[in-house]
């Protein structure tokens, strides 16, 4: 699979009016739950249960929130820019605004690992920080698709 086949406009989010991390998270199991057919209280239950082992706020703005389910036949995303910023215990101290959430199938064991090539190639992406100041600015969820499929990290393939 490759990181457009999980991030498409219908699993963006623009600009959206966030208050704190327990909102985000809620925010983000709701549009999970709706496209994957799970509970959204049991995703965001899974979500901030994974969030009190260490937050998944990677610094620069960016939180990538991941969790997997077994019943889950493969992955569903959801990226959002937020209004303004929010606290998410980020490793740098700084508040986020690109929040991007994923839930995969649990497969060998639930560690991460089926999240980690959709993780890597998201943080290639964010990496460049041009990049990530246009999902910033992007004014709708077709503007934010298209500075990701510009970009040379959405050619990698993944095996899944």
């Amino acid at each position: 699979m490759r990181l457009s086949d999980i991030i498409t406009p219908a699993s963006i989010a623009v600009r959206v009016r966030i208050e704190d991390k327990p909102h985000a998270l809620e925010f983000a199991a709701a549009s999970l739950g709706a496209r994957s057919g799970l509970d959204p209280e049991r995703i965001c239950q899974a979500l901030a249960s994974r969030e009190a082992l260490g937050s998944t706020g990677i610094g620069k703005g960016v939180a990538v929130p991941h969790v997997c389910f077994s019943d889950l036949v493969r992955p569903y995303a959801l990226l959002c820019t937020l209004a303004n910023p929010i606290g998410f215990d980020a490793i740098d101290g700084k508040p986020v605004d690109l929040i991007f959430t994923i839930i995969t199938p649990a497969g060998s064991g639930c560690n991460g690992g089926e999240a980690l090539p959709y993780l890597a190639a998201l943080s290639r992406i964010l990496r460049d920080g041009e990049t990530a100041q246009a999902l910033r600015n992007a004014k709708n969820p077709w503007g934010v698709y298209d500075i990701i499929a510009k970009s040379q990290a959405m050619a990698v393939q993944f095996v899944s």
